[in-house]
């Protein structure tokens, strides 16, 4: 196989815009985005019934539920909330000299040497007596101990999710950055859930689904918002999560399982990438979202896939670097892209906004830190387009779009201006008569991307071998969307 371009790179930007969306004949127009999605996952559903390829709507309910509680920070918040009232509770019982729950006196031998010390210290204090400084005694006394539970939860619950917040302390691409909001907000609800334990084992107000009094309100705002998460109450979703399905699937985890499902699943015409698609735009661009933008990403996932799968699924010899390729689309820099393409500006994403009722509770105390972290993204997210523009990806003029967008959704306000229509040809900076493997080096260089194995350079530098079969398709048609470099 030759080893030369012989004519303009087929970016995702060139290409996106002739992808075929018209794999069936159910039509966009005069329905909303939510309208065709379920009409098409229906449809899907439907072809693919006889054939044994999705197991029964409910089981997967129930397997999705299992995913949405995380047993080892109910482990660590009951353990810690043991320790905290043990502790709290041995610290009370000294320094009154009875114990807190029958009024029983304690004598100082009767106290580990280390905290004898404080034994008594309150002096004359009577807990069955009458009289003010005995009721404030015990009051106080009462107090501390539920705070050292309060305390044991709150850092039991910080224990649990250590290193889920480490992995995701230094996000680059969107999908991170929205998982280190989602954190970020996990913060304050995990004072509201060390509260709500308290409140609802002593206080008996456990009935009252309030965040920081019901134990239940709390856990959940703690546990989506640190596994990134959405609740899965049909109906309600959307006012909780923020969610446009009943899905528990955010963006970062969603893009990834997405990948998987694409790959994984045999069927010709999967029945949930139009649903994935609707899952993952839709949070994201509420006002925005159309159904030509979930048929052009459904087109896309198919465009990608359709170079690896043959009759029954992608071969299993095939399938990691199906996956590679996927990831590389629809992940970081070529999610961007995408979105780009499709004109769904990423720069106009409100991380203050994200997560429904549960982000805005979560953004209680952390508004700044939430500000912060979305400066932080449009410097990103401006640098790299200037890179787009200089790799040939985008053009000036989208790029100058998005910029746009951050200035616009900067002053609070929402971006009117329609994306900049795509150019018939854009110039690769690094010129048409490179070898392809040293163009696709350049331009992952351009992006900051690391060349991984399985990726498409592999693909690339491996296609003039004798009997590939990757060979072929890159002779009859080479069309990958993938942000690395894409060949006609």
């Amino acid at each position: 196989m030759e080893n030369t371009v012989k004519q303009q790179p087929n970016t995702p930007t060139q290409s996106l815009s002739n992808i075929d969306a018209s794999r069936h004949n159910i039509s966009t127009e005069d329905k909303t985005a939510a309208e065709y999605t379920y009409e098409a996952m229906k449809y899907h559903t439907d072809q693919n019934k006889d054939k044994g390829y999705a197991p029964p709507t409910a089981l997967k309910w129930i397997g999705d539920a299992s995913l949405q509680v995380l047993p080892k920070n109910r482990l660590y918040s009951a353990v810690g909330l043991t320790g905290g009232l043990v502790i709290a509770g041995n610290i009370t019982n000294t320094v009154t000299g009875h114990k807190l729950l029958d009024g029983s006196v304690i004598k100082k031998e009767s106290v580990p040497t280390i905290l004898r010390w404080m034994h008594n210290k309150v002096g004359n204090y009577d807990p069955k007596g009458v009289g003010s400084r005995n009721f404030w005694i015990k009051t106080a006394s009462m107090a501390v101990y539920s705070f050292g539970g309060l305390l044991g939860i709150k850092l039991g619950t910080d224990i649990a999710y250590k290193d889920t917040k480490e992995k995701n302390k230094n996000p680059h691409y969107l999908e991170e950055y929205l998982t280190n909001v989602s954190h970020t907000q996990g913060d304050t609800w995990s004072w509201l859930s060390a509260a709500s334990g308290i409140w609802g084992s002593a206080s008996g107000t456990f009935a009252v689904p309030l965040p920081g009094i019901n134990y239940a309100t709390g856990m959940i705002g703690r546990i989506t918002s640190m596994q990134d998460r959405n609740t899965m109450v049909a109906g309600l979703n959307e006012f909780t999560s923020g969610a446009t399905t009943s899905s528990y699937l955010r963006l970062k985890e969603g893009v990834h399982y997405l990948a998987h499902y694409a790959v994984g699943n045999p069927a010709k015409e999967p029945a949930q990438i139009e649903f994935l698609a609707y899952t993952l735009l839709g949070p994201l661009f509420k006002d925005k979202i159309t159904a030509d933008h979930i048929k052009q990403f459904t087109a896309a996932v198919h465009k990608v896939r359709d170079n690896y799968w043959r009759e029954g699924g992608i071969p299993r010899e095939k399938r990691a670097e199906a996956l590679s390729t996927m990831k590389e689309v629809f992940t970081g820099a070529g999610l961007e892209v995408l979105l780009i393409d499709m004109g769904l500006n990423p720069a106009t994403i409100r991380f203050d906004e994200a997560n429904g009722v549960i982000g805005k509770i979560g953004n209680i105390g952390q508004k700044d830190k939430i500000n912060t972290k979305q400066e932080a993204y449009w410097q990103k997210l401006t640098d790299r387009v200037n890179k787009y523009v200089a790799a040939g990806i985008i053009s000036k003029e989208r790029a100058e779009w998005v910029k746009d967008g951050i200035e616009v959704t900067r002053q609070g306000k929402i971006q009117e201006t329609p994306p900049p229509s795509h150019k018939k040809e854009i110039e690769i900076a690094s010129g048409a008569t490179e070898k392809s493997e040293d163009k696709a080096e350049k331009f992952a260089e351009t992006l900051g991307i690391k060349p991984k194995q399985g990726s498409l350079d592999s693909l690339i530098k491996s296609a003039s071998e004798k009997g590939d079969w990757r060979e072929k398709v890159l002779q009859e048609r080479q069309n990958m969307d993938s942000p690395r470099f894409v060949f006609e």
